[in-house]
């Protein structure tokens, strides 16, 4: 059973004891990267581009979380994810609720034929996966999985189905990402980290399997926010979402 060396082990459980501090993730894909495969009928290109958006994120002491997520394709959503789990997202036709955006990607889909500049942003809105940095290094605490030093940081490899790095998986012959984290300190704390992906993915015409990777760095800014300073419009929003009606579009 491995166990984090004592210096990473430390800046872990400074991490898990913070109430509130603030975050940015930022998408280190070098752009698109054309790639030849060889198949029994010849060379197969293929074009790998990462659309992970960039992201910054705070905490507050309350629990509440504001999140600003921007794609390389321009697209930028606020979402507000209140303590309670109650969310609501910044959308370009004003703040909606997690059952407004539902109801308005089903009638899209029903109106048009083909993908849309609206269903593209809508699916994004709609129930974001989002992983604070604690919630994605503080399992390490309790983890076996090996780590090697380096400078002042820290490399941990493991293999996850879901490319989390919070959940390793637990049996190495079935299908998985190559997970790579590398973990940065500075005074006793992880001021920031490195996670990148690698795995395969079947491409279904050609019947080969495309290798793709996703690198991003994630930066913690270990500064408290009292309170997360939303719009009036937001705040009658969340209301709206706790509300027995549960925002739903009359």
């Amino acid at each position: 059973m491995a166990a984090p060396p004592a210096a990473l082990a430390s800046a872990l459980e400074y991490l898990r004891d913070q109430k509130s501090y603030s975050w940015e993730v930022i998408n280190s894909d070098p752009g698109p990267v054309a790639q030849q495969l060889e198949t029994r009928r010849g060379t197969v290109t293929t074009v790998q581009r990462s659309m992970a958006p960039n992201l910054k994120g705070q905490i507050d002491r309350n629990g509440d979380m504001l999140i600003r997520r921007e794609w390389p394709d321009g697209v930028q959503l606020d979402t507000v994810i209140a303590a309670d789990g109650t969310m609501v997202t910044r959308t370009p036709e004003g703040w909606m609720t997690d059952r407004e955006i539902l109801t308005a990607q089903a009638q899209e889909r029903l109106r048009a034929q083909a993908p849309t500049p609206r269903q593209v942003w809508l699916r994004r809105a709609d129930r974001p996966d989002i992983r604070r940095p604690d919630q994605e290094l503080v399992p390490f605490l309790k983890s076996n999985v090996p780590f090697q030093a380096t400078g002042d940081g820290y490399i941990a490899q493991l293999r996850s189905r879901t490319g989390d790095p919070a959940r390793p998986n637990e049996v190495e012959s079935e299908p998985a990402t190559d997970v790579t984290v590398t973990m940065n300190l500075r005074g006793g704390m992880i001021r920031d980290y490195e996670v990148k992906l690698e795995g395969t993915q079947r491409a279904t015409r050609a019947r080969i399997a495309v290798p793709v990777s996703e690198q991003r760095v994630v930066i913690i800014t270990y500064v408290p926010v009292s309170r997360i300073d939303l719009p009036p419009e937001a705040r009658e929003k969340l209301a709206q979402a706790r509300s027995p009606a549960g925002g739903r579009t009359p």
